[in-house]
């Protein structure tokens, strides 16, 4: 009995083998791009258009995939991702090792992406992503009853273009993400003996939801689902995921035609973050595999911008004054004094007063900008207003502002004093572009000290998040 399962599983091998040889020589429909189950925590995996999402931020992922443990030559899966943001730009990229028994898939690509707002609470990302892809043959791993047979004799590969388009929209907690891994299929020729072949990759198309809901400070569910398409087949998955306290989550999945998924996220410092999935063996391959395995580390590095403060001047030596010299007090001589002469002052010109501000133009300065969560950057209303701003400040050269960023009470500390301290720069900044001196604008952040209203709700949160402004004549 233990011989005749030794001969299943070899025949196994040998038509998996032969499998994957047909998948290169014709361009088959089957899915062709590894799949990860950790996509909620590392969305620029199945999106380029991810890329540099957290402004100012560079997040990377390292992970590995191991399917069907327990079967010879199961795929296994290794990948890396990063990507920076740079305002509304961002920038990535990232390789792919796939090994299934002797086929091997390798891709790399760069990708960029562009925000474009939308409103003060929403936005959409454009990203594409342009790189290699690379298949490998190696018949030396091959399991075969005749070791001279020509359709696999010999070693070879091909590599073509990689090309992927991705959009994502984003509504407060809301995201919603297409993307198309090779929206232009692509082919390439390989040697095979003594005839030439090819294989081609097919395009692919992904549809992402993802919805983050508080259900208590500390308590939060994300469910999400996911839709893969390549040819006439598809597959959809649906996920139900809980956080406690920011740094712990659990979750199970479902996917059609292979069964139920588990996954654990660690969060640390809101620096690190490990994932871990299980997928269940589906009942075709339960005799043979223990299921499939994957883990993932990731790292996110914020810049720390520093935080305004009150002005200290830089130490310097201290300076030592010399002991005065007491000159001793002269005798006094007492002389009549002569009458002085009345002095006539020249008639004063008269002095223009200095222009003031209107109490119009006061209220102008009292209007506050506001962000999304996890926003710096201006909408086109808040735009409006600093331009009304800066006509008055041209016309009063004597006027000065101070900016004062804030941010609700959402975040680490070191994230909520980032944010509040990069809007009030970036309203700055924009201001001095628009030809106002920098002498005459103070910036400064201020975390969530200093709220409008209690951050007991999301209305009041997102009135939490503002820039306001101070005037000083």
């Amino acid at each position: 009995m233990l011989n005749s399962m030794k001969m299943m599983k070899q025949n196994i091998y040998i038509t998996a083998a032969f499998i994957g040889i047909i998948g290169l020589v014709s361009k088959v429909s089957a899915q062709q791009m590894p799949q990860t189950n950790l996509y909620t925590e590392n969305i620029y995996n199945i999106n380029p258009a991810y890329a540099g999402y957290n402004s100012s931020c560079l997040e990377a992922y390292v992970g590995n995939i191991t399917q069907w443990v327990g079967v010879e030559g199961a795929p296994s899966t290794s990948y890396l991702d990063i990507h920076k943001g740079f305002g509304n730009l961002g920038l990535g990229g990232g390789f792919i090792l796939d090994k299934t028994s002797m086929i091997s898939r390798f891709s790399g690509n760069v990708s960029g992406s562009y925000r474009i707002g939308l409103g003060e609470n929403q936005n959409i990302r454009i990203g594409i992503s342009l790189g290699i892809y690379q298949v490998g043959v190696n018949t030396a791993e091959a399991i075969v009853q005749d070791a001279n047979d020509e359709v696999i004799a010999g070693s070879r590969s091909g590599m073509t273009f990689n090309n992927e388009i991705g959009l994502i929209y984003n509504f407060k907690k809301l995201l919603i993400g297409i993307s198309v891994p090779q929206a232009l299929e692509t082919s390439a020729k390989y040697e095979s003996g003594a005839t030439n072949s090819e294989f081609g990759v097919n395009r692919h198309f992904t549809g992402f939801i993802k919805y983050d809901w508080d259900l208590s400070e500390k308590i939060m569910l994300e469910p999400s689902t996911m839709m893969r398409m390549v040819g006439n087949v598809n597959q959809l998955d649906i996920n139900l995921m809980g956080t406690y306290n920011k740094m712990i989550s659990l979750g199970v999945g479902y996917r059609t035609d292979v069964g139920m998924l588990a996954r654990l996220r660690l969060k640390l410092k809101e620096m690190f973050v490990i994932g871990y999935a299980y997928e269940f063996a589906g009942s075709n391959i339960s005799s043979y595999s223990s299921g499939s395995h994957e883990i993932m580390l990731g790292v996110t590095f914020c810049k720390e911008k520093k935080v305004a403060a009150p002005r200290v001047e830089s130490a310097a030596p201290p300076i030592v004054e010399e002991e005065p010299v007491v000159e001793p007090d002269p005798e006094p001589v007492v002389e009549p004094l002569p009458e002085p002469e009345p002095v006539v002052d020249p008639e004063p010109s008269p002095v223009e007063p200095e222009p003031s501000l209107s109490d119009a133009d006061r209220d102008v300065f009292k209007n506050e900008i506001g962000f999304g969560l996890g926003d710096v950057n201006m909408s086109p209303s808040s735009i409006a207003k600093l331009n009304e701003m800066v006509k008055i400040m041209k016309a009063f050269p004597n006027v000065k502002l101070e900016i004062v960023g804030h941010s609700c009470d959402k975040g680490s500390e070191l994230r909520k004093e980032v944010i509040s301290t990069t809007r009030a720069e970036n309203v700055k900044r924009y201001m001095v572009k628009k030809g106002i001196d920098g002498s005459r604008i103070e910036s400064t952040g201020a975390s969530d000290s200093k709220p409008a209203v209690p951050n007991t709700t999301d209305a009041n949160r997102s009135k939490n998040r503002r820039v306001n402004f101070i005037l000083k004549e």
